[in-house]
C-alpha cells in the first residue's frame, strides 16, 4: 500500500509544480489539464475501473470546486495571480484531476487489498482527502498561483483551508458511495460489489 501512496504522491507533486509554473498561461494549462482527464478516463476503461459513478464523481467535484472556488474569491478569502478573470480557466479541471488522482489510488489499494476492514477504508478515505488536495495546494500556492488571506498558515496554507479540503472531499465521496449503492451501481472504488470479477477480467487481458 506504500508504493501505491508514494506513486499517487509523486503524482500530485508534478502536477502541483506544472499548475504553479504554468498558471500565467491559463488555456493552455487547461487544455492539458484536460488532456489529462480524457486520458485518465480512457485508461479506467482500458483497465475496466470504469463507471458513471466515476465520470458523475469528475462533474460533481468540479462543479462543487467551481462554486467553493467563487464564494472564496467573491468576498476575499484568496485570490488567484496573473489571471483576467476571477476564475481561471483551468481551475474546473484541476478539481476534476484531483478527484481522479485519488479515485486511481483507491482504486488499486481496494484491487491489491480487497480484504480491508470497512473501518480501514473510511480511515484511508480521511486520510487521502487531507494530504493530496492540501499538499497540491501548498506546492502551487508557494510557486506563486494564489494567496489565501486567511490567519495560522502552514507553507501559506491555512488551518481553515486544510480542515475545508478535507470536509469537502470527504463528503464528495460520502455521497457517491451512497448514490451509488441507493443505484445499485458497481464501481471498483464507490460499491466494490463485483470486486472478484473486476480482478478475473483484468488478469485475463
Amino acid at each position: 500500500m506504500k508504493k501505491i501512496l508514494l506513486e499517487g504522491t509523486l503524482k500530485l507533486v508534478i502536477g502541483g509544480i506544472i499548475i504553479g509554473v504554468l498558471h500565467k498561461y491559463d488555456s493552455l494549462l487547461a487544455v492539458l489539464l484536460f488532456l489529462k482527464i480524457i486520458h485518465s478516463i480512457y485508461k479506467a476503461k482500458k483497465n475496466n475501473t470504469y463507471s458513471i459513478i466515476f465520470i458523475i464523481g469528475m462533474i460533481f467535484t468540479g462543479l462543487i470546486g467551481l462554486l467553493t472556488e467563487y464564494i472564496g474569491t467573491e468576498y476575499g478569502h484568496w485570490q488567484y495571480h496573473e489571471v483576467n478573470t476571477q476564475l481561471p480557466n483551468w481551475l474546473f479541471f484541476a478539481w476534476v484531476g484531483a478527484f481522479v488522482l485519488m479515485y486511481g489510488i483507491e482504486a488499486k489499494i481496494n484491487l491489491n487489498y480487497p480484504n480491508l476492514t470497512n473501518k480501514n477504508k473510511q480511515l484511508l478515505v480521511l486520510f487521502m482527502a487531507f494530504f493530496f488536495p492540501s499538499l497540491g495546494e501548498m506546492i502551487a500556492i508557494n510557486l506563486g498561483t494564489w494567496t489565501y488571506y486567511w490567519p495560522y498558515q502552514i507553507l501559506n496554507l491555512p488551518l481553515l483551508a486544510f480542515f475545508g479540503l478535507t470536509v469537502i472531499h470527504y463528503l464528495i465521496h460520502a455521497t457517491l458511495t451512497l448514490m451509488s449503492k441507493k443505484l445499485n451501481i458497481t464501481d471498483i472504488v464507490f460499491n466494490p460489489m463485483l470486486l472478484e470479477s473486476i480482478k478475473i477480467k483484468q488478469t485475463t487481458r
